[in-house]
């Protein structure tokens, strides 16, 4: 099996909204690295970049490096019920790479996941730009009143 869905990970929010009170600043230090088909995301166990599942089968090729990029310009807003995670489109230029989907994480804490975005369906460029334009709506939602 491999991707079929976004979510956000579980354990972190536990993490963050819990006794741990992982301190994770949304609008600071988070990336974005893109995976490939091999990677099974378990939004209620895995925890960290760099830790299994996502040790490997990162994507890679020309003009990506590994790890990611920073998002740039993040921002969290609330409204009607809504708290929407966003930040500017993500492009990747004259990059060759395969991607199924991109795990959101907090590189100043431990790597901590934050929220997994399936693309639906393998993605690849060929000496072209990956680009990823995110939902007008922004990369992740939660809404937190019923």
């Amino acid at each position: 099996m491999a991707w079929s869905k976004s979510g956000y990970f579980v354990a972190t929010q536990t993490g963050q909204w819990g006794a741990a009170q992982l301190g994770i600043n949304l609008l600071s230090g988070m990336k974005l690295a893109l995976w490939g088909s091999s990677v099974t995301p378990n939004f209620d166990t895995d925890t960290a970049y760099g830790t299994a599942p996502w040790a490997s089968g990162e994507s890679s090729g020309a003009g990506y490096t590994v790890g990611g990029v920073t998002l740039a310009n993040p921002t969290l807003v609330g409204s009607s019920g809504v708290m929407a995670f966003d930040a500017d489109n993500v492009q990747w230029d004259e990059s060759t790479i395969t991607s199924e989907g991109g795990i959101v994480y907090a590189s100043t804490k431990s790597n901590r996941l934050w929220l997994g975005v399936w693309w639906g369906a393998p993605k690849s460029t060929q000496d072209g730009t990956f680009l990823i334009t995110w939902h007008s709506s922004g990369i992740g939602l939660m809404t937190l009143v019923p």
